[in-house]
């Protein structure tokens, strides 16, 4: 079970990243490691579907409908502090902290990647025991319901690992939450909305912050912080 889950955060932090050629030549081996692996039915299932759709598609295609659902839809934003503090200096604080866990257990970001990408953050979760694993993944519940639930409207194939990574939380999502902040960012997709956010000053954070701790940053997730698209 402790294997799947670790196997499972490292599955999804492969998918979940920037598409490019080397999942495409990986696609066989990744295959038959899922088809291998203690995953459930449905598990495997969904990981399939992304594998296929990611080794089917163009490169060029499948790089230009990842941008458009997580670069250019700040609603899907896959920075999780976005959607807690927004751009706030609170969010800087909070990947400070965040960034010294990683360096704590031996994890190296990759290129230019913040802290709170959901795929370094399913890095980290896949490297720590079991239990630490799970609690990572209860923390940021509520985010990924939201993220889940609008992906599911349009109907992405991506919507499936958020599902997967949804039920691996201890706790259900908070239905008010997830419902408050599902109204709140209804508009933020917008063209106007989205001209007016480009304009603001990008997030930047220092080691001069006082940290705050991942996990409370996403407790005190609230569902009516605004979310941008990726740093």
């Amino acid at each position: 079970m402790s294997q799947s889950l670790s196997f499972l955060c490292q599955l999804s932090a492969i998918f979940l990243r920037y598409p490019d050629e080397l999942i495409k030549q990986e696609s066989v081996e990744l295959g038959t490691l899922i088809s291998l692996s203690n995953l459930s039915i449905e598990q495997k299932k969904a990981f399939e579907e992304i594998r296929i759709f990611l080794e089917k598609t163009p490169l060029l295609d499948a790089q230009s409908q990842y941008v458009q659902l997580f670069d250019m839809s700040p609603s899907l934003s896959l920075y999780l502090f976005q959607h807690v503090h927004g751009d706030s200096r609170m969010r800087g604080q909070a990947m400070v902290d965040l960034l010294e866990e990683y360096r704590s257990a031996g994890l190296d970001l990759q290129g230019n990647e913040l802290p709170d990408f959901l795929p370094a953050y399913l890095e980290y979760a896949s490297v720590c025991d079991p239990q630490k694993t799970q609690e990572l993944l209860t923390e940021i519940v509520d985010i990924l319901a939201v993220l889940n639930r609008r992906l599911q409207e349009r109907r992405s194939i991506y919507s499936g690992i958020f599902q997967i990574l949804q039920e691996e939380s201890t706790r259900l999502p908070d239905k008010e939450v997830v419902h408050a902040h599902l109204r709140d960012t209804a508009v933020m997709d917008d063209p106007a909305t989205l001209d007016m956010r480009y304009e603001e000053k990008p997030v930047t954070f220092d080691h001069a912050s006082s940290p705050a701790a991942c996990s409370a940053a996403c407790t005190g997730y609230s569902g009516k912080d605004h979310v941008e698209a990726r740093a």
